[in-house]
């Protein structure tokens, strides 16, 4: 009897150690599987907002509305601005404008202003823009094996057209305080105008420089197209209204403040070489591997310069001779810049391709990575 009852107790035990085996498996298996599922979503959403050229290759192509309509808003602020400088110039809105910007520039003459033809290199700026405006809009439908090039690889986040809005506003806003001649706001916002340039420049290098590796494996004419259309466009735009900026500041000191003209337009063009060899030194042995095919600055400021002398030619005016040698230095970093390019494209390519498919060696430090597409630039 006492065996029996043993016996049944331990049956019993067994029973209930079966029971809560069977409900710790159950557990697992059901732990298992949402820790399962929260990763197969966690990942898919990586692969949805993460992905790079390198990871998605046998993803379905997949349009983002986010980035069309960013595209869409950058095609109507740019718009906006053409519209605008071109009434400035004809009037069809009467009270729009008060006067043009050339007859306000007329009443504030100084030693720093150019002849009239070089402010033709505004045609010139902004047809660059159109152009690389028209390219990223064709990147909207044009598609590789891993989806849209306007998605990836990504190389005008939502930062960048961010940016280029606000810099198509103070353009804008540049225009009615310069025609109301409020000469101190004047400056202000053409200050700013060049500095969205700086950080639009900073964006297009920096994400150029992470996809570079894929595109010159996958796609060298984005590459080139970028480099050529994107980078010189924003660098001509940012050296001439670096420049106007300086001008702007020169009438400020002027007809504001004071000063003679000589001494501060003097002021000014140290002010710009010093920028020169400022930017000089930067892009050839710093910033190299970002800005190496950016050669437009140089174009703009020997304009300049150029302009300035044809409208102030007097051999004996201190600031002439000042401009002929601060034309003569610019025209010989021209081309010393020139040929360190040329020598450093034969001989130091940023990325090395092997034979087409068969991977890259880079010779940069650049990678398309997950990581590298996080970033919010």
């Amino acid at each position: 009897m006492l065996c029996n009852c043993r016996t049944a107790k331990a049956c019993l035990a067994l029973h209930k150690l079966s029971r809560i085996t069977e409900g710790t498996v159950r557990g697992e298996r059901s732990l298992h599987k949402k820790v399962s599922s929260s990763l197969h979503k966690k990942s898919q959403r990586q692969l949805d907002t993460n992905m790079t050229a390198e990871d998605i290759n046998d993803a379905p192509p997949k349009h983002n509305p986010t980035g069309v309509a960013l595209v869409v808003v950058a095609w109507v602020t740019y718009a906006a601005t053409l519209a605008l400088n071109a009434l400035n110039g004809v009037n069809l809105i009467p009270g729009l404008f008060l006067s043009t910007i050339g007859n306000v520039s007329d009443k504030y003459d100084n030693e720093v202003v150019p002849s009239g033809w070089v402010f033709s290199i505004w045609g010139f700026i902004y047809a660059w823009n159109l152009a690389w405006l028209i390219y990223v809009t064709a990147c909207l439908f044009r598609k590789h094996s891993g989806g849209y090039f306007y998605v990836t690889p990504e190389l005008f986040p939502p930062a960048f057209y961010v940016i280029w809005y606000v810099n198509n506003f103070l353009n804008i806003a540049w225009l009615f305080v310069w025609d109301r001649e409020v000469l101190i706001a004047a400056a202000v916002v053409l200050a700013l105008c060049p500095f969205t340039l700086y950080i639009l420049l900073f964006i297009s290098y920096r994400r150029l420089d992470q996809n570079g590796p894929w595109l010159a494996e996958n796609s060298p004419v984005d590459l080139w197209l970028t480099r050529g259309l994107v980078h010189n466009g924003l660098a001509i735009y940012a050296t001439w209204t670096s420049i106007a900026t300086l001008l702007n500041l020169d009438i400020v000191l002027i007809y504001v403040g004071g000063f003679s003209d000589e001494d501060v337009s003097t002021g000014m063009f140290t002010v710009l070489l010093a920028e020169i060899l400022v930017w000089f030194f930067l892009e050839n042995f710093v910033l190299d591997r970002y800005c190496r095919y950016t050669l437009v600055p140089y174009c703009v400021v020997i304009a300049a310069l150029s302009g300035n002398l044809t409208k102030n030619w007097d051999p004996a005016k201190r600031n002439v001779i000042y401009v002929c040698v601060l034309l003569g230095v610019t025209a010989l970093l021209f081309v010393v810049r020139v040929a360190l390019v040329m020598w450093r494209h034969m001989t130091q390519p940023l990325y090395v391709t092997k034979s087409k498919g068969s991977g890259i060696t880079m010779t940069s430090m650049s990678k398309i990575s997950p990581d590298v597409e996080k970033t919010p630039l």
